[in-house]
C-alpha cells in the first residue's frame, strides 16, 4: 500500500501560511527536496518527515491519525452474534469489536421492539448518527417536537444531537437494523 504523505505536508504548509523557503530553512532542507516531497515524487526519511511535524507543531500520532493500518474483514457469523436484552427490547450484535473503536467507529444491530415499548431518552441526544431499516411492523419516532411514523420498507437517518425516542406503535413486534456512528455516542447494550 503506497501513501502519499506529501500531499497532507503540502496541504499543512498551506493552511499555515508558509512558504516552501520558510519551512525548508526551518527544517534545514533545501527547497527542492521539500518541493519533491510535496510532490510525491520522493517519499521523506523518517528524520526528515519528523523535521517537517516538529515545524508544523504537529505530533506523528496526530498526523497519521486517519491512516488505517490494520485494516481486517470481520465476520460474526449469525449463531455467534452477541445478543443483550433491555426493557422489552432485544439486540442483536451486528459488527465486531474493531469496528466501535477510533473516529470512524460505528454500532449496528438488528433491534426488536415489543408492542407499546420505547428505546431513546426525551431528554437528552448523543453525539452522532443514526440510521434504521425498517424489517417488519411500525413505530413512531419522537424527534425534538415532531414524530415520524415508519414501517416495514422504510428507513430513517437522523442526526443524535436531538432527543429521540422510537416507539412501537402496532401490536406486532417492530424489527429494524440500526446503525449508529460513533459507536460510543451512546450505549446500547
Amino acid at each position: 500500500m503506497k501513501y502519499k504523505l506529501g500531499a497532507q505536508l503540502r496541504a499543512i504548509r498551506k493552511k499555515r501560511s508558509l512558504t516552501g523557503k520558510k519551512v525548508a530553512d526551518k527544517a534545514k532542507l533545501s527547497t527542492s527536496l521539500l518541493s519533491q516531497i510535496e510532490n510525491n515524487r520522493i517519499s521523506p526519511s523518517l528524520d526528515t518527515l519528523l523535521k517537517l511535524l516538529e515545524v508544523y507543531g504537529i505530533s506523528p500520532k496526530d498526523f497519521f491519525k486517519n491512516y488505517e493500518t490494520d485494516s481486517r474483514v470481520e465476520i460474526i457469523r449469525k449463531k455467534e452474534r452477541e445478543i443483550f436484552y433491555r426493557k422489552n427490547s432485544k439486540y442483536e450484535k451486528l459488527c465486531g469489536n474493531s469496528q466501535v473503536n477510533g473516529k470512524h467507529s460505528f454500532n449496528a444491530f438488528f433491534l426488536e421492539l415489543e408492542p407499546g415499548s420505547t428505546r431513546g431518552d426525551h431528554k437528552n441526544g448523543h453525539i452522532g448518527r443514526e440510521l434504521g431499516i425498517v424489517v417488519s411492523g411500525k413505530a413512531k419516532l419522537l424527534y425534538g417536537d415532531n414524530a415520524y411514523e415508519i414501517s416495514k420498507g422504510d428507513t430513517v437517518s437522523f442526526f443524535s444531537q436531538i432527543p429521540h425516542v422510537l416507539k412501537n406503535s402496532s401490536k406486532q413486534i417492530f424489527q429494524a437494523y440500526w446503525i449508529v456512528t460513533p459507536a460510543d455516542g451512546e450505549d446500547y447494550f
